[in-house]
């Protein structure tokens, strides 16, 4: 397809998520009292940030891919209807962030000469990534149990969010010059027949170390997203069972000893496996988001006609949970429908790129987009303990938005030049 028809099927599709966006908003805005005429705003002016992108993509011709800007469109719009109508004040931020996020993005594709160019920068974004892990040790706020946060002013932001991109990045420049060697064994450990510790070595090493900052800050879910991203990128780099395997142990293991030596991973796990005896306090949020999805039915109560302000944290955690009730069955499978289709835009965008370094990069950042909206959905309906991630997209968080866009933003320049290959 040439670039002027992907352009044009693209705003086509872009028209249509914004039309839906709205009318979400016009329904939560009939339905939620008192009704703030300036509150169209907030809609309008993130519909105006994605006509922009696309006019500016439209600008430079490139072949990107014409799916990925109106899929990211319509939870980017649900989540400003969903928030307008669960907490005024978060909209109106996550409308900041959604702005500053897509002009992020579009700096990226427009002025990043190319993805593979990032390749000889991977130890910088190693070192900035760990640093950014690091300063909350020293400088950070808890929230919700979680040491993850650093506020400047009136801003409140997670460095592990913009660390993640980073470390996807450092791990493809790693991975993308030494993929040969990890596939050759020569170090027997036991039973085991490993890669030499010189090139296996420094990966155990940093994951131990980015592991250890998330235990100090408390951090659940993003020990868990970095341990899978670590496991996805290798495993692409070199396919051998063993290393999924490996990882598996690890992980079961590191969960064994996280249940019995630290009290906040223990309460979690607990909660999980019995929420309804620790109803009245700990498990209040779990069972509340459990009864919300369930009340939801087939086609739920309506938007801004359900009960979403029972749910604790349900603007940052679990806002799934609060449009499972109000959209029922029906819209819940039709959200996670839309990101099942935009994860695999990702990873066709990562497996058209032209060498090692752009197809790796472009695997870790698809696969931490799955993988964070695979831990939140699963958490909100009880098949895994729930951990404090946003849903990206889609769940208030201007730090996972950003970076999630920015993610986004590489993954379309790998697009385009997959297509120009």
């Amino acid at each position: 397809m040439k670039e002027r028809e992907r352009r044009i099927t693209e705003g086509a599709l872009l028209c249509s998520a914004i039309v839906l966006g709205l009318s979400a908003f016009a329904l939560v805005w009939t339905a939620v009292l008192p009704r703030d005429p300036l509150a169209w705003l907030y809609p309008l002016a993130v519909s105006f940030a994605l006509w922009l992108a696309h006019m500016v993509l439209e600008h430079l011709e490139l072949s990107a891919d014409e799916l990925i800007l109106p899929l990211i469109a319509v939870p980017l719009l649900l989540s400003i209807a969903m928030l307008y109508r669960l907490d005024r004040w978060s909209a109106f931020w996550q409308v900041i962030w959604a702005i500053l996020g897509l002009g992020s993005a579009l700096a990226v594709v427009a002025f990043l000469p190319s993805v593979a160019g990032l390749r000889r920068w991977w130890p910088i974004f190693l070192a900035c990534g760990l640093a950014l892990l690091a300063t909350t040790l020293f400088f950070g706020v808890e929230v919700y149990g979680a040491r993850s946060w650093l506020v400047v002013g009136p801003v409140r932001f997670q460095p592990s969010e913009p660390a993640k991109v980073l470390f996807s990045l450092a791990l493809a420049g790693y991975l993308a010059g030494r993929k040969e060697l990890l596939l050759v064994r020569g170090w027997r450990v036991g039973p085991l027949v490993l890669p030499h510790p010189a090139y296996f070595g420094p990966l155990v090493l940093v994951l131990l170390l980015t592991l250890i900052l998330m235990v100090g800050q408390r951090d659940l879910g993003t020990a868990l997203l970095i341990f899978g991203l670590f496991a996805c990128e290798l495993y692409v780099a070199a396919p051998r069972l063993d290393y999924l395997l490996l990882g598996l142990v690890a992980l079961a293991g590191g969960g064994f000893v996280g249940y019995h030596f630290f009290d906040h991973v223990r309460a979690r796990i607990d909660v999980w496996l019995n929420p309804w005896s620790q109803a009245g306090g700990s498990g209040y949020q779990l069972v509340q988001s459990i009864l919300a999805v369930s009340a939801g039915g087939i086609l739920g109560a309506g938007l801004g006609r359900g009960q979403a302000e029972l749910i604790p944290a349900v603007t940052t955690d679990l806002t799934f949970a609060a449009w499972a009730e109000e959209t029922g069955l029906a819209g819940s499978l039709a959200l996670i429908a839309l990101y099942l289709i935009l994860t695999e835009r990702g990873f066709r965008a990562a497996l058209a790129a032209s060498d090692d370094f752009s197809s790796l990069a472009g695997i870790g950042l698809a696969g931490l987009f799955a993988l964070q909206s695979l831990v939140i959905l699963g958490g909100a309906l009880r098949l895994i303990p729930l951990t404090g991630v946003t849903l990206p997209l889609f769940n208030y968080g201007g730090s996972s938005l950003v970076s999630t866009l920015i993610g986004f933003g590489i993954l379309l320049l790998l697009s385009a030049e997959g297509q120009a290959a």
